[in-house]
């Protein structure tokens, strides 16, 4: 492209690409006069004026809002504030979906006390084989983790000859699963059977609360 010296109107050929590389800048090597090109093609190439400053700070807001988030989920997750949260249907749902894609399970919290058994029964079966089956309720107001079941099996005298425990992917069935956590408020069905849970004159089922 052809551009002028505003001064002592010498005629130059310059790259169009060269131009841009230093902001639409030249020198005249008559007068050494420096001067802006002006021109469709500056015009379209250059930035607004406060562009960059606009970019600039509309980036750091977003590292902050980053930053406020990561804060906020660590909070979160050391309170373990996440299981008051996963209590909606629909928040427990996202948890849970994230958690898939991860590949790892949430840390429930618990099991506690707040955990009950609301019934349990004994029903004797083949080969001097027993089955217990019952139903357990979370009553706090936040996802738990599911409780272990022991039980202790008696003899005529009442003194315990066995004790057996099983664990929350031993008596769940579906739709149930343990690393979806124990809903507040819900009645889950438990099922207990082992070739060690023989028939015997007494049976005490009761929760373990520590994991």
């Amino acid at each position: 492209m052809e551009i002028t010296c505003p001064r002592c109107d010498s005629t130059f050929s310059a790259d169009a690409a060269e131009l841009r590389a230093h902001d639409c800048q030249a020198q005249c090597s008559v007068c050494d006069q420096i001067f802006t090109v002006g021109g469709a093609l500056c015009a379209e190439t250059a930035s607004p004026p406060g562009a960059g400053r606009r970019w600039g700070k509309r980036f750091l807001l977003f590292i902050i809002f980053l930053l406020i988030l990561a804060l906020i989920g660590q909070a979160l997750w050391w309170t373990q504030g996440y299981s008051y949260l996963a209590a909606n249907a629909e928040l427990r749902g996202i948890m849970l979906s994230a958690a898939q894609r991860l590949g790892m399970d949430i840390p429930w919290p618990g099991p506690n006390k707040q955990i009950l058994i609301v019934n349990s029964q004994v029903t004797p079966g083949n080969d001097n084989l027993a089955q217990i089956t019952g139903t357990i309720r979370n009553t706090a107001d936040f996802v738990q983790a599911y409780p272990v079941i022991s039980v202790t099996l008696n003899n005529v005298h009442g003194a315990p000859v066995a004790h057996l425990r099983f664990t929350p992917q031993q008596y769940l069935a579906p739709p149930y699963r343990a690393a979806d956590g124990f809903v507040p408020h819900t009645l889950v069905p438990f099922v207990l059977s082992s070739p060690q849970l023989i028939t015997a004159p007494g049976y005490q089922v009761t929760l373990i609360s520590q994991r």
